[in-house]
Protein backbone atom coordinates (compact mmCIF):
# COMPACT_ATOMS: atom_id res chain seq x y z
CA UNK A 1 0.00 0.00 0.00
CA UNK A 2 1.36 3.43 -0.94
CA UNK A 3 2.11 6.38 1.31
CA UNK A 4 -0.19 9.37 1.72
CA UNK A 5 1.56 12.71 2.15
CA UNK A 6 -0.03 16.03 3.05
CA UNK A 7 1.66 19.14 1.63
CA UNK A 8 0.17 22.40 3.00
CA UNK A 9 0.93 25.34 0.70
CA UNK A 10 0.59 29.10 0.83
CA UNK A 11 2.08 29.29 -2.71
CA UNK A 12 5.42 30.51 -1.35
CA UNK A 13 8.73 29.30 -2.75
CA UNK A 14 9.42 27.45 0.50
CA UNK A 15 6.19 25.42 0.23
CA UNK A 16 7.14 24.53 -3.36
CA UNK A 17 10.62 23.50 -2.16
CA UNK A 18 8.99 21.21 0.41
CA UNK A 19 6.91 19.58 -2.34
CA UNK A 20 9.97 19.06 -4.56
CA UNK A 21 11.94 17.63 -1.62
CA UNK A 22 9.17 15.15 -0.79
CA UNK A 23 8.96 14.04 -4.42
CA UNK A 24 12.71 13.40 -4.40
CA UNK A 25 12.63 11.66 -1.00
CA UNK A 26 9.85 9.28 -2.06
CA UNK A 27 10.93 8.88 -5.69
CA UNK A 28 10.90 5.07 -5.51
CA UNK A 29 7.73 4.80 -3.43
CA UNK A 30 4.11 4.67 -4.54
CA UNK A 31 2.58 7.84 -3.10
CA UNK A 32 -0.46 10.06 -3.11
CA UNK A 33 0.42 13.72 -2.53
CA UNK A 34 -2.40 15.88 -1.14
CA UNK A 35 -1.60 19.56 -1.72
CA UNK A 36 -3.71 21.69 0.62
CA UNK A 37 -4.42 25.41 0.64
CA UNK A 38 -6.61 26.76 3.45
CA UNK A 39 -7.72 30.37 3.22
CA UNK A 40 -10.25 31.25 5.94
CA UNK A 41 -9.26 34.13 8.21
CA UNK A 42 -9.42 34.22 11.97
CA UNK A 43 -12.61 35.87 13.12
CA UNK A 44 -13.70 36.79 16.62
CA UNK A 45 -16.75 38.45 18.08
CA UNK A 46 -18.82 40.52 15.67
CA UNK A 47 -16.28 40.10 12.87
CA UNK A 48 -17.17 36.42 12.70
CA UNK A 49 -20.56 37.37 11.24
CA UNK A 50 -18.86 38.21 7.96
CA UNK A 51 -17.76 34.57 7.58
CA UNK A 52 -21.40 33.58 7.32
CA UNK A 53 -21.93 35.74 4.21
CA UNK A 54 -21.29 33.66 1.05
CA UNK A 55 -20.77 36.89 -0.93
CA UNK A 56 -18.10 38.16 1.42
CA UNK A 57 -15.38 39.77 -0.71
CA UNK A 58 -12.53 38.22 1.24
CA UNK A 59 -13.87 34.69 0.83
CA UNK A 60 -14.52 35.14 -2.89
CA UNK A 61 -11.08 36.58 -3.60
CA UNK A 62 -9.40 33.97 -1.43
CA UNK A 63 -11.32 31.12 -3.05
CA UNK A 64 -10.33 32.30 -6.52
CA UNK A 65 -6.71 32.77 -5.50
CA UNK A 66 -6.63 29.34 -3.86
CA UNK A 67 -8.04 27.49 -6.84
CA UNK A 68 -5.88 29.43 -9.30
CA UNK A 69 -2.75 28.78 -7.25
CA UNK A 70 -3.47 25.06 -6.93
CA UNK A 71 -4.16 24.90 -10.66
CA UNK A 72 -0.77 26.49 -11.36
CA UNK A 73 0.92 23.89 -9.13
CA UNK A 74 -0.75 21.04 -11.02
CA UNK A 75 0.32 22.53 -14.35
CA UNK A 76 3.89 22.84 -13.15
CA UNK A 77 3.90 19.28 -11.86
CA UNK A 78 2.59 18.05 -15.20
CA UNK A 79 5.67 19.47 -16.93
CA UNK A 80 8.27 18.79 -14.23
CA UNK A 81 7.33 15.40 -12.77
CA UNK A 82 6.83 12.20 -14.75
CA UNK A 83 7.16 9.68 -11.90
CA UNK A 84 4.49 7.03 -12.45
CA UNK A 85 4.64 6.10 -8.76
CA UNK A 86 3.18 9.46 -7.80
CA UNK A 87 -0.36 10.80 -7.87
CA UNK A 88 -1.24 14.40 -7.00
CA UNK A 89 -4.46 15.79 -5.55
CA UNK A 90 -5.28 19.43 -4.75
CA UNK A 91 -7.51 20.54 -1.90
CA UNK A 92 -8.87 24.05 -1.45
CA UNK A 93 -10.51 24.53 1.95
CA UNK A 94 -12.33 27.52 3.40
CA UNK A 95 -11.19 26.68 6.92
CA UNK A 96 -8.69 27.92 9.44
CA UNK A 97 -5.29 26.45 8.63
CA UNK A 98 -4.91 24.06 11.57
CA UNK A 99 -8.52 22.88 11.33
CA UNK A 100 -8.05 22.09 7.64
CA UNK A 101 -4.81 20.18 8.29
CA UNK A 102 -6.39 18.11 11.07
CA UNK A 103 -9.44 17.30 8.94
CA UNK A 104 -7.37 16.14 5.97
CA UNK A 105 -5.04 14.05 8.16
CA UNK A 106 -8.05 12.26 9.63
CA UNK A 107 -10.15 12.00 6.45
CA UNK A 108 -7.33 10.84 4.16
CA UNK A 109 -5.43 8.83 6.80
CA UNK A 110 -2.25 10.78 6.07
CA UNK A 111 1.07 9.06 6.84
CA UNK A 112 3.29 12.17 7.02
CA UNK A 113 3.00 15.94 6.68
CA UNK A 114 5.72 17.74 4.72
CA UNK A 115 5.75 21.53 4.83
CA UNK A 116 8.00 24.55 4.48
CA UNK A 117 9.78 25.96 7.50
CA UNK A 118 8.38 29.43 6.82
CA UNK A 119 5.41 30.89 5.04
CA UNK A 120 5.28 33.80 2.64
CA UNK A 121 4.49 36.26 5.45
CA UNK A 122 7.34 35.18 7.76
CA UNK A 123 10.27 37.59 7.53
CA UNK A 124 11.95 36.65 10.82
CA UNK A 125 15.45 35.25 10.48
CA UNK A 126 16.53 32.31 12.60
CA UNK A 127 13.00 31.29 13.48
CA UNK A 128 10.50 28.69 12.28
CA UNK A 129 7.15 29.91 11.03
CA UNK A 130 4.09 29.88 13.29
CA UNK A 131 2.23 27.45 11.03
CA UNK A 132 5.08 24.92 11.13
CA UNK A 133 5.20 25.11 14.93
CA UNK A 134 1.41 24.94 15.18
CA UNK A 135 1.21 21.77 13.05
CA UNK A 136 3.86 20.01 15.16
CA UNK A 137 2.10 20.95 18.39
CA UNK A 138 -1.48 20.32 17.24
CA UNK A 139 -1.31 17.28 14.94
CA UNK A 140 -0.23 14.38 17.11
CA UNK A 141 -1.13 11.34 15.01
CA UNK A 142 1.54 11.48 12.28
CA UNK A 143 5.11 12.73 11.85
CA UNK A 144 5.83 16.21 10.46
CA UNK A 145 8.80 16.96 8.20
CA UNK A 146 9.81 20.65 8.19
CA UNK A 147 11.76 21.65 5.06
CA UNK A 148 13.78 24.92 5.01
CA UNK A 149 14.09 27.04 1.89
CA UNK A 150 17.83 26.41 1.53
CA UNK A 151 17.45 22.62 1.58
CA UNK A 152 19.66 20.48 -0.62
CA UNK A 153 17.74 18.09 -2.85
CA UNK A 154 20.24 15.31 -2.16
CA UNK A 155 18.84 12.35 -0.25
CA UNK A 156 19.84 12.21 3.42
CA UNK A 157 22.99 10.21 4.12
CA UNK A 158 22.96 10.70 7.89
CA UNK A 159 20.00 11.39 10.16
CA UNK A 160 20.57 12.64 13.70
CA UNK A 161 17.94 11.57 16.23
CA UNK A 162 18.03 13.83 19.30
CA UNK A 163 16.86 11.76 22.25
CA UNK A 164 17.49 11.63 25.98
CA UNK A 165 15.56 8.35 26.47
CA UNK A 166 13.33 9.98 29.12
CA UNK A 167 10.50 10.26 26.60
CA UNK A 168 8.44 7.21 25.75
CA UNK A 169 7.81 7.00 22.03
CA UNK A 170 5.24 5.61 19.65
CA UNK A 171 6.50 2.49 17.88
CA UNK A 172 4.82 3.50 14.61
CA UNK A 173 6.67 6.81 14.35
CA UNK A 174 10.10 5.44 15.28
CA UNK A 175 9.58 2.70 12.70
CA UNK A 176 8.70 5.45 10.22
CA UNK A 177 12.10 7.04 10.84
CA UNK A 178 13.76 3.67 10.32
CA UNK A 179 11.82 3.30 7.07
CA UNK A 180 13.11 6.64 5.77
CA UNK A 181 16.66 5.55 6.61
CA UNK A 182 16.18 2.24 4.78
CA UNK A 183 14.73 3.75 1.61
CA UNK A 184 17.46 6.41 1.38
CA UNK A 185 20.36 4.29 2.66
CA UNK A 186 20.99 6.78 5.48
CA UNK A 187 22.58 5.97 8.81
CA UNK A 188 21.00 7.11 12.08
CA UNK A 189 23.12 8.80 14.73
CA UNK A 190 21.27 8.78 18.07
CA UNK A 191 22.46 11.83 20.01
CA UNK A 192 21.84 12.20 23.73
CA UNK A 193 23.19 14.45 26.45
CA UNK A 194 24.52 13.36 29.82
CA UNK A 195 25.14 14.94 33.20
CA UNK A 196 27.26 11.87 34.11
CA UNK A 197 24.37 10.27 36.03
CA UNK A 198 23.61 6.63 35.11
CA UNK A 199 20.56 5.88 32.97
CA UNK A 200 17.35 5.26 34.86
CA UNK A 201 15.43 1.97 34.31
CA UNK A 202 13.01 3.85 32.06
CA UNK A 203 15.88 5.24 29.98
CA UNK A 204 17.51 1.83 29.70
CA UNK A 205 14.22 0.29 28.59
CA UNK A 206 13.66 2.98 25.94
CA UNK A 207 17.20 2.52 24.62
CA UNK A 208 16.70 -1.24 24.31
CA UNK A 209 13.44 -0.70 22.41
CA UNK A 210 15.13 1.78 20.09
CA UNK A 211 17.91 -0.69 19.29
CA UNK A 212 15.27 -3.26 18.41
CA UNK A 213 13.49 -0.94 15.95
CA UNK A 214 16.78 0.09 14.33
CA UNK A 215 18.17 -3.44 13.99
CA UNK A 216 18.03 -3.33 10.18
CA UNK A 217 19.48 0.19 9.94
CA UNK A 218 23.07 1.38 10.26
CA UNK A 219 22.98 3.27 13.57
CA UNK A 220 25.12 4.27 16.52
CA UNK A 221 24.68 5.97 19.89
CA UNK A 222 26.52 9.17 20.78
CA UNK A 223 26.64 10.85 24.20
CA UNK A 224 27.84 14.41 24.74
CA UNK A 225 28.53 15.90 28.15
CA UNK A 226 27.84 19.37 29.55
CA UNK A 227 26.46 20.93 26.39
CA UNK A 228 23.02 22.11 25.26
CA UNK A 229 21.20 20.11 22.60
CA UNK A 230 21.07 23.02 20.12
CA UNK A 231 24.88 23.34 20.25
CA UNK A 232 25.34 19.56 20.01
CA UNK A 233 23.13 19.30 16.92
CA UNK A 234 24.89 22.23 15.25
CA UNK A 235 28.22 20.46 15.77
CA UNK A 236 26.89 17.25 14.20
CA UNK A 237 25.52 19.13 11.21
CA UNK A 238 28.78 21.02 10.68
CA UNK A 239 31.28 18.24 11.43
CA UNK A 240 29.48 15.10 10.30
CA UNK A 241 27.51 16.79 7.51
CA UNK A 242 24.27 15.34 8.83
CA UNK A 243 21.48 16.28 6.44
CA UNK A 244 18.34 15.49 8.42
CA UNK A 245 17.51 16.00 12.08
CA UNK A 246 14.80 14.14 13.96
CA UNK A 247 13.45 14.39 17.48
CA UNK A 248 10.55 13.16 19.56
CA UNK A 249 8.11 15.97 20.25
CA UNK A 250 6.51 15.05 23.53
CA UNK A 251 2.98 16.12 24.32
CA UNK A 252 3.04 19.63 25.84
CA UNK A 253 2.79 19.77 29.61
CA UNK A 254 0.06 21.72 31.37
CA UNK A 255 2.41 24.68 31.90
CA UNK A 256 3.63 24.64 28.31
CA UNK A 257 0.03 24.68 27.11
CA UNK A 258 -0.40 27.88 29.11
CA UNK A 259 2.56 29.43 27.33
CA UNK A 260 5.37 28.76 29.82
CA UNK A 261 8.49 27.27 28.26
CA UNK A 262 9.62 26.88 24.68
CA UNK A 263 8.23 24.35 22.20
CA UNK A 264 10.68 21.51 21.69
CA UNK A 265 11.60 22.54 18.15
CA UNK A 266 12.61 25.96 19.45
CA UNK A 267 14.91 24.33 21.99
CA UNK A 268 16.74 22.49 19.23
CA UNK A 269 17.67 25.69 17.43
CA UNK A 270 16.98 26.81 13.87
CA UNK A 271 18.49 24.98 10.89
CA UNK A 272 18.32 27.00 7.69
CA UNK A 273 19.33 24.20 5.30
CA UNK A 274 18.58 20.92 7.12
CA UNK A 275 15.08 19.32 7.25
CA UNK A 276 13.72 18.47 10.69
CA UNK A 277 11.47 15.44 11.25
CA UNK A 278 9.23 15.73 14.32
CA UNK A 279 8.04 12.42 15.75
CA UNK A 280 5.43 12.32 18.47
CA UNK A 281 5.73 10.68 21.86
Amino acid sequence: MGKKLLLPTDFSKNSWDALVYSIKLYADQECDFYILNAYAKDAYGLNSISRLDPDDAFNKLSENRSKRGLGDIMKRLTFENDNRNHRFHVLSRSELFIDAVKDVVDDMQIDIIVMGAKGAANRHKGRYGKNALAVIESVRNCPVLIVPKNVSLNLPEEIVLAMNFHTDFRISEVEYLAEIAKMTGASIQVLSLSDDAPLTPQQENNKIHLQKYFKDVDHSFNVLHNVKMAAALSCFVEISHSNMISYIDRKPSFWEQLGFGKPNLGELGYFKDVPVLALHG
